[in-house]
Formats: C-alpha cells, structure tokens, sequence
C-alpha cells in the first residue's frame, strides 16, 4: 500500500491547437499539444500514480471539437485500462464542448466536476477507505464575472485531504474568466488548490492550502516561455504537500540577451548569438523531452555594427539555425537594442542635428524623454498606435489580447529610430570627410 497520495496534475491542454512561429521545415505532429497529452498519460502510467487531475480548457475551440476527441477519447481509455481515474473541470474554452465530450465517453473512471457551474465533490478511495475528495467548478459560460467562491459551500473534512479544482483567474479583479483573490483560495479548508486558465506555470501560494497554475503542457506561442509540463502532487501522511514539475514538453519558447559590444559586422554577431544560445541550451535547458528551442534574441552593447544589425536582423532570424545535442534551434525573433559605437555626452555639446539626436537618446536613457521632448514623444505614439490598428494585426488580435501602446512603447520605438537616424548621419559624415 502507498504511504502517500500521488496525483499527477495539468490542464490548459487545447487540444486542436498548435504551438505558433513552428518553422515550416520542423513542423510535425509530434510538436502538437496532443503529443504532450499522450505523454503525460504514459508518464501518469509508469509512475503508476492514484489520480490524474485536468483543470480546464481540454478542447481549445468548439469548431476543433472532433480533432481534439480522439485525443482525449485515447489519453482516458489508457487510463481507464490501467485503473487511474481521471477529474476534470471544464474552462472558458471549452464549457460546452467538454461536457458533450465526457458524455459521449465510455469511461466509468472519468469524473467530470461541477456541471452547470455548481460545486461537486468525488472522493476517491482505496481499500474502501477515503484518501482524498475533490471539490471541482466547471464554467457554464465563456464568460464568468463573479468569483465561483461565494458559492463555494461544500463542508469541510478531516478523513482525507482536500484538493480544490479550478479553472479561474487569480488576484485578477474585474475578470471575466472566474475571478479568484488568493485570500479567498486561503479562507477554505482545502490542503491545495489544482488551478487552470493561466498558461504560465507556477506556484502562487506556496503555504497551505498550496496553490499552483500547472500551465500548458505544451507552450502555444512565444509569450508561454520557460519550461512546461504537467506536474505531480504528493499528498504526505503528515499533511505536507509537494509539487513538482516534469518537462514534458517538446518544444520551448525562451529570451536570451546577447552583448554584441565591439562586434564589427552582422557576421560576427551572428557567431556571438550562436556561442550564447548554445551555452543556454547546454546550461539552463532540461532536454529530455525538448525537440526544438525558439528563442527570441535581444541584442544590447555598443557596436559599429548597429546599422547593419537593424537593417539585416529579419535575413539573421531567418538563416541562423543549428542543433545542440538532441535539440533543433531556430530564432522566433531578433530584438535589436544595441547602441552606435559613440560618445553621446561629447556628441551631444554641439549645435546640429547629431547633436539633438545624442541629447535625446541621452534623456531616454538616463532622464524623462515625456518632459524634455513631449512633442517627439506624441508623435512617437501616434505613429505606434496607427501600426498597431493596422489590418495585419487582426489575426493575433483573434488569437490573444493586445494592449494598446503606451508611452513606453513609444519610447521604445522613438529610441530605435533615433539610434538608426544618428547612426545615419554619423556615417554620412565619415562619408563626406
């Protein structure tokens, strides 16, 4: 008999979807989040754990329903044939496909929670005695506005432990997907609280009641970096809880900063990029799992090379690519941040227009460009703003939520282009002479 409750714990699956910036040439069934889900059912089998729990958002769209099935249908019935029940709660995504699904599954160990948004409770037993009872919510609307907690009512227990199922967004006040404030997650008589809907994984109270965002299994797009697999959850005798990862996913989204300092061409950068990223895969990356590292590179350091690194970064992104070990590397994007090899203080004591560029980019580094150059700065965000309504935008604009452009943004861009401008001059000049 185990000493411990075992569970293995993920959600925010999205079968149906596909990780984005996939280089075309790479690109293969074995990347999909159905890849990862099946591997988590095996992992789930060798460890040979009590429990599987999923928190959420199973299918990722109603119209990817069928895709998205056979998946799930095949992930259950190996857990049905060897015994591990499966709990599962549905998300924003997939409140009504989920429900259908699970209905239209032959599968006596799938316990689908909290139908209709009204808390239920299953318990889970061995040799006839209560190990564990999860209380599991599920959406009953794409859109939730009030938290799922006040209606939270189902009484405490002190046979087994407690463990809480929730697709929601937490410390997130005026959501629409289940706002939850971590207050409310430690009011409760829970031991640990199983969350879904953030893609991000991570702990978020890491006393008791434990709770944690298991993630994406397998990350979506580039904003979903660091590591990502389920997680399993060790209940101990002594009412101690232990979460831990396993990175299960084959593909990995990451931002590695480069200082290109004293590079003289695109050339040579290109080999400092390579050095860098290859030394972060070997590292900081757990490759077990990993078939392909997208890493999105930013570019810091002074260098005569700043021109030709903004004008040639899009052909940079496009041909740089090679493998460290088992593992494909392919640049997502190339974030030029770099600075002209120039004095700006010496550059800036003059009376032209180098000198107005070097005392502006001067103010954005070390002072408020909004007070000493606000006209520039209003300009600079006009010209953001109207790139960020354009057309092109409207598919991401689909797929995830894009903040309109601040100041900050505009600043950014305002840098850049000044950067890029002085650049210009100073090698005019060097022309001229």
């Amino acid at each position: 008999m185990k000493d411990a409750l075992e569970l293995l714990y993920t959600g925010d699956l999205h079968l149906g979807r596909h990780p984005s910036r996939i280089p075309d040439d790479l690109d293969g069934p074995e990347l999909s989040p159905k890849a990862v889900w099946l591997s988590t059912v095996q992992e789930a089998i060798d460890r040979d754990v009590d429990v599987v729990v999923i928190a959420g958002d199973v299918v990722d769209q109603e119209n990817r329903y069928f895709e998205a099935y056979g998946a799930f249908e095949d992930g259950v019935a190996q857990l049905d044939e060897a015994g591990i029940p499966v709990v599962v709660v549905a998300g924003n995504h997939d409140f009504d496909a989920l429900p259908d699904m699970v209905d239209n599954l032959d599968a006596d160990t799938l316990q689908f929670l909290g139908r209709g948004g009204q808390w239920e409770r299953w318990t889970l037993d061995r040799d006839g005695e209560p190990i564990a009872h999860f209380d599991g919510w599920s959406f009953s609307a794409e859109h939730v506005y009030e938290s799922p907690l006040d209606e939270y009512d189902l009484p405490a227990t002190d046979d087994a432990p407690q463990i809480g199922v929730l697709h929601a967004d937490l410390d997130s006040r005026g959501s629409q997907y289940a706002p939850v404030l971590s207050s409310e997650l430690r009011d409760t008589a829970a031991d640990a609280w199983l969350l879904g809907h953030i893609h991000s994984p991570g702990i978020q109270i890491d006393s008791r009641p434990l709770a944690l965002y298991s993630g994406s299994p397998q990350p979506l797009d580039p904003g979903e970096q660091r590591a990502h697999g389920p997680w399993t959850i060790t209940m101990l005798e002594n009412g101690d809880v232990q979460a831990d990862q396993i990175p299960l996913a084959s593909v990995r989204y990451d931002r590695v900063s480069v200082d290109v300092s004293g590079v003289d061409d695109p050339q040579e950068a290109t080999a400092v990029i390579s050095d860098e990223i290859k030394e972060h895969v070997r590292s900081e990356l757990d490759t077990g799992s990993l078939e392909l590292s997208l890493v999105r590179v930013h570019l810091t350091g002074r260098t005569d090379a700043h021109s030709a690194l903004v004008d040639q970064h899009r052909s940079m992104e496009r041909d740089l690519g090679f493998r460290e070990g088992s593992v494909s590397v392919r640049i997502e994007s190339i974030d030029v941040d770099t600075r002209p090899a120039i004095d700006l203080e010496d550059l800036a004591e003059g009376d032209n227009a180098a000198a107005y560029l070097a005392g502006l980019l001067l103010e954005i580094e070390d002072g408020d460009p909004r007070e000493a150059y606000g006209d520039v700065v209003d300009d600079s965000l006009g010209t953001v703003r109207q790139a960020h309504s354009a057309n092109a935008y409207n598919p991401l604009r689909r797929e995830t939520e894009l903040e309109d452009p601040d100041d900050d943004d505009a600043i950014d861009h305002l840098e850049q282009q000044a950067r890029v401008l002085l650049d210009t001059l100073l090698s005019q000049k060097e022309g001229k002479a």
